[in-house]
């Protein structure tokens, strides 16, 4: 209801003022979050294992719930400050069969790993084919594992090339489509203060995942349809590479920095500061970029990514975040009824609305006060229609953390060619799939 919404707006605006009220602190600088509320004595509480919520908008979501529901109480606990802490803090629980955790955040890629391990409840009976029918394809493609539904999408990611609109039209330069435009563009624009183009190059899963969109845009990828290595197979992969290596080190338009970029937020807040022109983030960014310390809230647009022949946009890659359940847990009603009320349409438009968290239900997109807001909406829907899911195996993860992640950096840092990493990935992968 509009009540609700109403409501969470509330709550988000008296959170921000406390935590501004703090010394030194700013809406985003708090530790691991925990949040529940006093019950009453016939509830049943939901434990919920979370992921950082930098927006700080979870949080208010889950007061709301716990105020309107005398039956059931959210306990939400953050996980770490970044993915992987959420994903091993989970692997522990579920591999002891802890049942204290009834309901989990999954990246995509954490799907197919718990639904094999068998640590995640087909959500099949949940969500009928007519409802799975509401959301976009390939979020419900990314909660699937082996034809079963295991989750179910709470709200989509994915990537946009963010730019500074005034710059871009003050010289009367097109916004990039191809590779080589953002080269251009970046060399005509940048100065010794605004660097030129900001993405993620260091050795986690952000840095991968920017690997990732090139390696596709070149027309590689990492598996065939029978999951097995293809990687180096043919030349996309060097090219991709070398592509990314260059822009810090041959063309020189993004800066060094970008070795050390940890989370999308380290890379986020260098152009909202005003100190880029091009950015290659997430689109729950905007929240960033439309924010009361942005430097650029009124200058600033965004596209979608480059690719190499400008025919087509880049491929982005699918980044949704979806609700299951442990498979030991002993409220599962409950926690069914939770991440009903959370992947609801009313849930995902306030979501989008207040922090720009993209939403899997397309319905989102058509709302007046959505097209209102946000008027790049008709114009990068095709492109999160199209986004790519990360190869849907449970093998996925360790390929990551195991193969790619360490060549990838490697290969960035330049203590190795661009050759010989891909060759070592190729390599690795192979030996993480057996």
């Amino acid at each position: 209801t509009s009540g609700t919404r109403s409501g969470i707006l509330d709550i988000l605006s008296t959170r921000r003022q406390a935590l501004k009220g703090a010394a030194g602190a700013t809406a985003l600088a708090f530790p691991l979050i925990r949040t529940s509320r006093a019950a009453a004595q016939d509830a049943t509480t939901v434990t919920w294992f979370a992921g950082r919520d930098t927006s700080g908008y979870t949080p208010t979501q889950v007061e709301a719930f716990n105020a309107e529901h005398s039956d059931i109480q959210i306990d939400y606990q953050e996980q770490g400050a970044v993915t992987t802490d959420l994903h091993d803090k989970f692997v522990t629980v579920a591999t002891a069969q802890d049942s204290t955790v009834d309901i989990v955040s999954m990246d995509v890629p954490f799907v197919p790993e718990f639904a094999a391990a068998g640590w995640t409840l087909s959500m099949a009976d949940f969500l009928t084919e007519e409802e799975r029918g509401e959301f976009f394809p390939g979020t419900i493609d990314g909660a699937t594992y082996d034809g079963t539904l295991y989750a179910i999408p709470w709200y989509n990611n994915g990537p946009g090339l963010f730019y500074r609109k005034d710059l871009l039209d003050g010289a009367g330069i097109e916004v990039p489509t191809t590779y080589d435009d953002l080269v251009s563009a970046s060399h005509e624009l940048a100065t010794d203060d605004i660097s030129g183009y900001i993405f993620q190059a260091v050795q986690t899963e952000g840095g991968v995942i920017n690997f990732l969109e090139y390696l596709w845009g070149y027309g590689g990828d990492l598996l065939d349809e029978n999951m097995e290595v293809i990687l180096g197979d043919d030349s996309a992969g060097v090219d991709a590479l070398t592509r990314l290596v260059g822009y810090i080190y041959d063309e020189q338009i993004s800066p060094e920095s970008c070795l050390t970029m940890t989370t999308a937020a380290d890379a986020e807040s260098v152009f909202a500061a005003g100190n880029a022109i091009f950015l290659r983030s997430w689109m729950t960014s905007t929240g960033a970029m439309l924010g009361e310390e942005s430097q650029v809230r009124d200058v600033w647009d965004v596209t979608t990514l480059p690719s190499q022949d400008g025919s087509a946009p880049g491929p982005g890659c699918l980044g949704t975040w979806n609700l299951g359940i442990s498979a030991y847990s002993e409220n599962v009603d409950a926690a069914v009824e939770v991440i009903k009320w959370f992947t609801s349409l009313e849930q995902q438009t306030a979501r989008y609305l207040d922090v720009g968290h993209l939403p899997a239900r397309p319905a989102v997109f058509e709302d007046a006060d959505v097209q209102e807001k946000y008027s790049y909406v008709d114009r990068l829907a095709p492109a999160f229609e199209a986004l790519k899911p990360r190869p849907v195996t449970p093998y996925y993860s360790q390929m990551s953390a195991d193969a790619l992640q360490p060549n990838f950096g490697a290969a960035m840092a330049q203590t190795i060619t661009p050759e010989e990493a891909i060759s070592a990935m190729a390599d690795g992968m192979r030996q993480v799939i057996g």
